[in-house]
C-alpha cells in the first residue's frame, strides 16, 4: 500500500436535504476508462468499534450538521463525481475557499516573477514600494518569494479572521503595518532562521510584491494570469463577493457553531492567504492543472516551471511532510511526488483537498460550517484508500467510560494564571464531553484517565492535579487551571 498524510489545518442553519449527482467528464475520454465512485469516509483516527457508515458526501455532512457543502472528485484527468449538501446547492454554488487561496496565489505570484525575470530566491525588497520592508521588525535580507510561498521566510501572523461586510476594510499595507482599522498584529519577522512557521503574513507581503511589480490588483492579476487561463470561471480572487456583479453564481452563507455570520461572510483584504471564492469543481480544474503542467504539458493555464516550483518541498512542517509553494507535499522515496494537499479555515467556512500525481486523481470538498473540516478531509482520505494509499500518520483509540469520580474532578470551568477571568470550560451534555471556550466548543474522546482527543485535529486533553489544584492541559502546552 502506498502512504498518504492530510495536511493539518494550522490554526479552527438548519441541516437542509442533500443532492447528490453524477456528473460529465469535462473533457472527452474513452468509456472504458471512466471510473466508479463510491463514497467512504475515512477518520484519521478512528474510534474502535464506531466505523463511519454514512453511504454519501450528503449523509456524512447530515451526521455532522455541516448545512452546505460540494464535492468534486477526478480520476485520470476526469471529472467522476459530483455531490451536493444542502437547499439550493449545487454547481454555481460558490464558497470562500480561505487558505485554498494561497496555493492560487503562489501560482499567479511565481507567474509574474518568471515573465518579469525576478527569480524565486530573490530578494524581494527592491521590488517592494508601497511600503519599506527593511524596517518590519527583524528583517534580515534576503527575504525572497520562495521563502513567503513556503513559510520559511521567518514571518509570522499565522491567519486572518477577515472583517464584518459593515466594517471599512484596511489596505493590505495597512493589514501588514498593523493599523488601526487592521484587526490583526504587525507583520515582523520573529520566527527562528530556517524554520517552518504557517505565515499569512508572509504571503500578504507576497501580495504587497506582485502589486508593485504589477501595478494591477492582486484580483485582478490572479484572474488574469490563473483563474481564466485554467477555465475556473466559477472562482474569484476578491475582498468580498458581490453577488451583484456575479449574478450567474450564488455565495453560500458561511455558519459558525454558534449560528450564521453576520452578513453571510466576512470580507478578506488579505487575498492571497484567503480570498478565494470556488466551487470544488473549479478548483479541482486547478489541481489537475498543477499536475499536469508539472508533467509537462503547456496548454493547461500553468506554466510548467512554475507547477513543478510549486510542487518543490522548500519547508518541512514535520518529518513526514514538506511544504513548497502553496502546497503540503508528500514524497515518495525516489524523490517524486506522491501526493499533495492543503486545508483552509476561514470564518464559516472550511475546505480541504487531496491530489494523487501518478492517477492525475484530486477530491475537493467545500463546506461552510467549522465541522466541514472532518466531512472534506476523511471523504478525501476515504478517496486516497480506494487509489490504494494510507495516510502513515493514522491511528485508532478506544472510547474509554468516563467515570462518576472524573466527571467530579474534571468538567468545570478552568482559566489561565495569567487570564483568570477569561474561562474555557470542559463539560458533558447529550452530545458527549466538549471543550468550550468563548468561540466554540470541541467535542473531545475520553480515552482513560483523564486524557481525551479532540479528532479532526489530533489535540490532546489531560486532567491531572498539581499543588494549585485540578489542571487541564491542553496539547501538552497550555495548562488551565480549575476554578
Amino acid at each position: 500500500m502506498k502512504s498518504l498524510t492530510l495536511f493539518p489545518l494550522v490554526a479552527l442553519l438548519v441541516a437542509c436535504a442533500g443532492t447528490e449527482i453524477e456528473s460529465k467528464a469535462t473533457k472527452p475520454v474513452a468509456e472504458d476508462k471512466r471510473t466508479t465512485f463510491d463514497y467512504r469516509a475515512t477518520p484519521r483516527i478512528a474510534i474502535e468499534g464506531e466505523p463511519i457508515t454514512a453511504k454519501s458526501m450528503s449523509a456524512y455532512a447530515d451526521a455532522l450538521d455541516v448545512p452546505a457543502a460540494g464535492m468534486a472528485v477526478f480520476r485520470d484527468g476526469v471529472l467522476v463525481h459530483q455531490a451536493f449538501k444542502g437547499d439550493s446547492i449545487g454547481p454555481d454554488s460558490v464558497f470562500q475557499g480561505a487558505s485554498f487561496a494561497k496555493a492560487v496565489a503562489s501560482a499567479t505570484i511565481a507567474t509574474l516573477a518568471m515573465r518579469e525575470g525576478i527569480g524565486l530566491d530573490d530578494d524581494v525588497t527592491p521590488h517592494i514600494t508601497s511600503f519599506d520592508l527593511s524596517q518590519l521588525d527583524g528583517y534580515q535580507a534576503p527575504v525572497t518569494l520562495r521563502q513567503l510561498l513556503s513559510h520559511t521566510s521567518r514571518a509570522d501572523v499565522g491567519g486572518y479572521q477577515g472583517y464584518p461586510q459593515s466594517e471599512d476594510l484596511p489596505t493590505n499595507v495597512e493589514v501588514i503595518l498593523g493599523s488601526e482599522r487592521s484587526n490583526s498584529e504587525r507583520v515582523s519577522f520573529s520566527r527562528p532562521a530556517g524554520s517552518w512557521y504557517y505565515s499569512g503574513g508572509g504571503y500578504q507581503i507576497a501580495q504587497a510584491f506582485a502589486e508593485d511589480v504589477s501595478g494591477v490588483p492582486f484580483g485582478q492579476l490572479a484572474q488574469e494570469m490563473v483563474l481564466d487561463p485554467v477555465g475556473m470561471s466559477r472562482s474569484a480572487m476578491t475582498q468580498s463577493f458581490d453577488p451583484e456583479l456575479n449574478t450567474a453564481l450564488t455565495p453560500v452563507a458561511g455558519v459558525e457553531k454558534s449560528g450564521p455570520v453576520v452578513g453571510g461572510w466576512h470580507s478578506y483584504p488579505e487575498i492571497a492567504t484567503a480570498g478565494l471564492w470556488t466551487t470544488a469543481e473549479d478548483y479541482g480544474k486547478f489541481v489537475l492543472a498543477i499536475m499536469s503542467a508539472a508533467d509537462g504539458e503547456a496548454d493547461v493555464g500553468i506554466h510548467p516551471r512554475v507547477a513543478r516550483e510549486m510542487l518543490t518541498v522548500a519547508g518541512h512542517p514535520n518529518p513526514i511532510r514538506g511544504y513548497g509553494l502553496g502546497l503540503g507535499i508528500l514524497m515518495n522515496e525516489d524523490g517524486s511526488v506522491q501526493s499533495f494537499e492543503h486545508h483552509g479555515r476561514n470564518v464559516g467556512y472550511t475546505v480541504s483537498f487531496s491530489a494523487f500525481p501518478k492517477e492525475h486523481a484530486v477530491s475537493v470538498v467545500v463546506t461552510n460550517h467549522p465541522n466541514g473540516l472532518a466531512l472534506a478531509t476523511e471523504s478525501n482520505r476515504g478517496f486516497g484508500e480506494s487509489l490504494g494509499y494510507i495516510d502513515p500518520v493514522a491511528t485508532s483509540v478506544a472510547r474509554v467510560p468516563f467515570t462518576d469520580k472524573l466527571r467530579e474532578r474534571c468538567l468545570g470551568a478552568f482559566s489561565l494564571a495569567d487570564t483568570p477571568d477569561e474561562l474555557v470550560f470542559l463539560k458533558e451534555n447529550e452530545d458527549g464531553l466538549m471543550f468550550e471556550n468563548e468561540t466554540a466548543s470541541y467535542p473531545l474522546v475520553h480515552t482513560g484517565n483523564g486524557a481525551f482527543l479532540y479528532l479532526p485535529t489530533n489535540t490532546s486533553f489531560k486532567c491531572g492535579d498539581s499543588e494549585s489544584g485540578v489542571t487541564l492541559a491542553l496539547g501538552g502546552s497550555t495548562v488551565y487551571l480549575k476554578k
